[in-house]
């Protein structure tokens, strides 16, 4: 078969030209798919991480604060003081006894014993109390204090604020707080600056000169005490490693035996930061005129300054007080006075832990047994007064009232009624019943108040 000539056919590859906009189009669209893509996967992962990181590492919920209650050790119930009949029969068995016994022999012997004890404690009191003995005994109160002083720490705000010329400037100020809690991995603090709401920054300092930045928790708008939180982050080192850092040990205030006990004053009563007294306290029982409140003032014999903070402990090392001089006497300003812990107790529970509590504004007091038996007042809370615009003079209590139940529950005293109030929540309504005075009797009236917030939170409640 004779071959074909192809020489007459050519083929040329030619190159497909590159259209550069189409190029570019195509690599912006991948570029932006690429980024959209990225944002996706990082909010998917932002969003997802604390639920997966949860569910393979779950963290317990922080437990509520508590403070253990109290026992009145102290006090004597009147059934104790009724002898049994088993007590009766053993004291005349005893007396019985008594009679076979040689009575003077057992007399000398005493006699004997009384005088050797006599001319014992002679000797102590003629005995000079050396330098070195008082150098031993104030050593051993400055090592108590140093003890005390890692409970308590300096808090200081800062306030934005503008002069006479409308110049901004940061205004500071600084007040002791005390280590409540430690919730979780928060450290709790008590202190009562009213600023603290508004301060733009909120520092403390720790016993060993660390600083960490606070934030506002919660504050009582009636008595200005405020929570504040430091969270374990801002710390050098993790909690458990900081011996330096120890939660107060709170105490009693209701003890019959408070009055001539000596006391520390920690903080700065005096007035500069860190500074310490020793004294007496020289009454505990007088009832604080304060509103929705029963707290019991402690009065001191230590001189100290107007502007006063910090915290009462006993030799024991416990917080007994919370220095407070905004209701000291006008004849003795500078003689430190406190609020008993124990009346704050239950308060500050709350507070730090959030709770919503409720405020009616009435200014109530115990009616004293002579008098209430001498002018037939009936059982119950004495109203002095109620506050301007508050839920109380809003609901119809008067000055002059006595509130006997309020929520169904049975009111007897000043203590009574505010612990009900604290248990009580803001924004519902209350029922309260008070006797109110027409002519020479009293009469029964039904009332109904609606409680407002009591308590102002963080930006982050």
């Amino acid at each position: 078969m004779d071959e074909k000539n192809t020489d007459f056919m050519k083929e040329e590859i030619r190159q497909r030209p590159v259209n550069k906009k189409r190029l570019l189009r195509r690599t912006a669209i991948t570029v932006f798919l690429a980024v959209l893509f990225g944002a996706v996967a990082c909010t998917v992962f932002l969003l997802l991480e604390p639920v997966i990181n949860n569910a393979i590492n779950p963290s317990e919920e922080p437990a509520p604060v508590t403070f253990p209650e109290e026992n009145a050790v102290d006090e004597m119930s009147p059934e104790d003081m009724i002898a049994s009949d088993a007590q009766i029969q053993e004291a005349e068995a005893e007396k019985k006894a008594a009679s076979l016994v040689d009575v003077d022999a057992i007399r000398k012997e005493v006699l004997s014993e009384v005088r050797k004890d006599l001319a014992d404690q002679n000797k102590k009191q003629e005995k000079e109390t050396t330098v070195s003995e008082y150098e031993q005994f104030y050593a051993s109160l400055g090592e108590l204090t140093q003890q005390i002083s890692r409970s308590i720490v300096t808090v200081t705000s800062i306030t934005p604020d503008y002069d006479w010329a409308g110049d901004a400037f940061n205004s500071a100020g600084s007040a002791s707080g005390l280590i409540l809690a430690i919730r979780g991995k928060n450290i709790l603090i008590l202190s009562d600056d009213n600023a603290y709401a508004k301060a733009s920054e909120i520092r403390v300092t720790f016993h060993d000169g660390q600083q960490a930045k606070a934030q506002f928790l919660t504050q009582d708008t009636v008595t200005g005490l405020t929570i504040l939180k430091v969270e374990e982050s801002s710390l050098s080192g993790p909690l458990s490693q900081n011996d330096e850092i120890t939660v107060a040990a709170l105490g009693s205030s209701e003890k019959a035996s408070l009055t001539g006990t000596p006391v520390i004053a920690v903080g700065s009563p005096s007035g500069s930061t860190g500074s310490v007294s020793y004294g007496v306290i020289t009454n505990s029982g007088l009832l604080l005129d304060v509103a929705d409140s029963a707290y019991k003032q402690i009065t001191t014999d230590i001189y100290g300054s107007t502007q006063a903070s910090g915290v009462l402990t006993d030799l024991d090392g416990n917080v007994i007080g919370w220095i407070d001089m905004d209701h000291s006497r006008s004849d003795s300003p500078n003689l430190l006075c406190a609020i008993g812990i124990t009346g704050m107790k239950s308060q500050i529970e709350k507070m730090s832990n959030e709770i919503r509590m409720g405020y009616l504004g009435i200014h109530a007091t115990d009616i004293p047994e002579s008098v209430r038996t001498e002018q037939g007042l009936p059982e119950g809370a004495y109203i002095q007064r109620t506050e301007m615009d508050s839920p109380a003079m809003e609901a119809g209590i008067q000055s002059g009232d006595v509130i006997t139940a309020v929520g169904g529950k049975r009111v007897t005293d000043c203590s009574s009624l505010m612990d009900i109030l604290l248990e009580s929540r803001s924004g519902r309504q209350l029922s309260v019943t008070v006797s109110r005075q027409k002519g020479d009797e009293y009469s029964e009236v039904n009332l109904v108040a609606n409680l407002t917030p009591r308590l102002t939170f963080g930006s982050n409640h």
